[in-house]
């Protein structure tokens, strides 16, 4: 899982679409929070939300986040 997660953000990193030197552990650890939400509605629009707050963490520029 950790080397598909590395071969993606790879990816990500040489198009430009994330910042630099993001460990593919730290993110499986950081999207270990899945298992924790409720079934349901509210927990799938709560588990978007995350989501989308991580990726948001991933690009380039994010708030104080540099290249790398």
């Amino acid at each position: 899982m950790v080397g598909a997660i590395d071969r993606l953000l790879r990816a990500c990193e040489a198009s430009g679409a994330t910042r630099r030197g993001i460990d593919a552990e730290e993110v499986l650890l950081l999207l270990g929070f899945l298992w924790r939400i409720e079934p349901g509605s509210a927990g799938e629009a709560r588990a978007g939300r995350l989501l989308d707050l991580v990726i948001a963490g991933l690009r380039v520029g994010a708030d104080g986040a540099g290249d790398g």
